[in-house]
């Protein structure tokens, strides 16, 4: 037997759809071991010399290393804490491991309390990325706007409510997309020297924003610091928009 349906409708609060701000993009400087190098000469009047190693070290810094921040070579590199792991360079102080931070084009950090986002899942073509700052002003407002009605289920499940600071950066792939399309672009979208996120970057000051393609170029070396022509943003919405269209 089924329950008799009531004739009232069902009040269940559903999540409200939200678009979060988008992240602050720190584009991380590289230097130049060589500049450095004489820069250091010219101000101490001696030549800076590479590490002396220790004949019995435990740990050997590999000779195919570079530092990822300034590119200097495996003689200038320290093996900074024994063998766990982390280096330094002794020509840019940079402090990095094999997975480090500068390895990454950029940084991606919480517009609302300016700290690092941590990858939490990795999904088919994206990736997550959260603010674990308990101080974030993000989270705090989202907290204390709670009910205590709210602050009790929240406390049952946590995963019903949306309190912290959450993006999601796609990862397209357009090697296979570009097959399909009938007209052949004058660039190649899986060959392009600039990354998705850049791509991405300048279709949307360009696209969404309804910018010039030379004030788009102006836009992207002024704040990103990307040299790009006006005829290649150009050149790329018109290769994007023939893939979109092959795939309608």
């Amino acid at each position: 037997m089924f329950d008799k349906p009531e004739k009232t409708p069902v009040n269940k609060p559903y999540r409200k759809l939200q678009v979060d701000d988008l992240p602050i993009i720190e584009t991380l400087q590289k230097l130049d071991y060589r500049v450095l190098l004489s820069e250091y000469l010219e101000k101490n009047g001696k030549q800076l010399k590479p590490v002396q190693r220790r004949k019995n070290a435990k740990v050997r810094v590999p000779k195919s290393m570079s530092c990822p921040q300034c590119g200097a070579p495996s003689e200038y590199l320290y093996a900074n804490n024994g063998d766990k792991g982390q280096y330094q360079c002794k020509v840019c102080s940079c402090l990095f491991s094999q997975k480090n931070r500068y390895l990454k084009e950029a940084v991606l950090k919480c517009p609302h309390c300016s700290k690092t986002l941590e990858k939490i899942k990795e999904r088919k073509d994206f990736d997550v990325y959260k603010c674990k700052n308990n101080d974030c002003p993000y989270y705090q407002q989202k907290l204390n706007g709670m009910s205590s009605k709210e602050k009790k289920q929240f406390q049952k499940d946590p995963q019903s409510f949306k309190l912290r600071y959450i993006f999601r950066q796609f990862r397209i792939d357009f090697q296979p997309l570009s097959k399909s399309s009938p007209i052949r672009p004058k660039v190649d979208l899986a060959k392009l020297y600039v990354s998705p996120h850049t791509l991405g970057l300048i279709l949307t000051y360009h696209v969404n924003y309804g910018l010039s393609a030379r004030k788009t170029a102006a836009l992207m070396k002024d704040v990103h610091g990307v040299s790009i022509s006006h005829q290649s943003i150009l050149n790329y919405e018109n290769a994007v928009a023939l893939v979109l269209q092959a795939l309608c």
